[in-house]
């Protein structure tokens, strides 16, 4: 019951500040076009229903490689991608002034999540396979990669396309996210030119937050604190640094092997000693 009535709590005062918003200065803004993108498991999930809780902000779906979509994308819409940046790609989204957040995560913690996500979605051809897996193996796949399996390296590759692109772009840890979401949400906001009191962002960030997002609209459920691990959960875990509980030494050579130097590149390590 405790729980009950805090959520509803913090429901009745975000519905408080997103009517005083819409009152006061919401008609006034047009909602920006916005593409939350990332390579799988950095929290764009997290970061589309930050921005959707931004009243005249809806989403607008996944477009699953369809880059021509992006030209049909409207005010107030926020696309979740994991695309690859191209040339092509850039001249849509510059033409149609959609503006881009690029998620950004460990890829050691990245691995450890796929593993559970591949055992959880049920619709991914190599759902039953990574079922009857070990860890061990698991996590081996998708550090390496293999047929239906994205490497390390692919991934990370993803994030690099943007990085080295030239485009204007807000890029935003998830390690970062979750030690200073408020900081990190108003940085996307200010990117967005969308600007919110600051009892609004705690508002939308509180109730954003891991407890909230593991149990959805089951408002009636317990909840989980980040570190109680569901793996059925889209949001399993919600912790930082997990990959430490998942691999052995192989594991560690062989990423070392694979993106060892782009790991250190992106600031997640200083050497390779780790």
């Amino acid at each position: 019951m405790k729980q009950l009535l805090k959520i509803l709590g913090e429901e009745i005062d975000y519905a408080r500040h997103s009517l005083t918003y819409q009152l006061r200065q919401g008609r006034k803004v047009v909602p920006a076009k916005v593409l939350v993108n990332g390579s799988p498991k950095t929290g764009t999930t997290w970061m589309m229903r930050l921005i959707t809780s931004i009243p005249g902000y809806h989403q607008a779906g996944n477009f699953q490689g369809e880059i021509q979509r992006y030209r049909q994308v409207e005010p107030g819409q926020v696309v979740h991608g994991h695309d690859h940046y191209t040339p092509e790609l850039g001249e849509i989204l510059n033409s149609s002034q959609i503006k881009v957040v690029l998620m950004i995560r460990d890829p050691r913690d990245q691995v450890v999540s796929r593993v559970f996500h591949l055992r959880r979605d049920v619709t991914n051809r190599v759902h039953q396979m990574f079922q009857q897996l070990p860890d061990d193996e698991a996590v081996m796949m998708c550090i390496e990669g293999a047929k239906g399996v994205r490497s390390a390296r692919d991934l990370i590759c993803l994030t690099q396309s943007w990085l080295d692109s030239g485009m204007e772009i807000v890029c935003v840890r998830y390690e970062d996210l979750i030690a200073r979401p408020q900081a990190e949400f108003k940085r996307v906001l200010q990117f967005i030119n969308n600007h919110l009191p600051d009892a609004f962002v705690a508002s939308i960030v509180q109730r954003n937050r891991f407890e909230r997002l593991t149990v959805g609209k089951k408002i009636w459920k317990s909840w989980r604190t980040a570190g109680q691990a569901d793996p059925n959960s889209h949001f399993r875990k919600g912790i930082v640094g997990d990959w430490r509980n998942y691999f052995n030494e192989a594991h560690r050579q062989r990423f070392k092997e694979i993106a060892g130097a782009t790991l250190i590149e992106m600031g997640y390590e200083q050497g390779w000693d780790w």
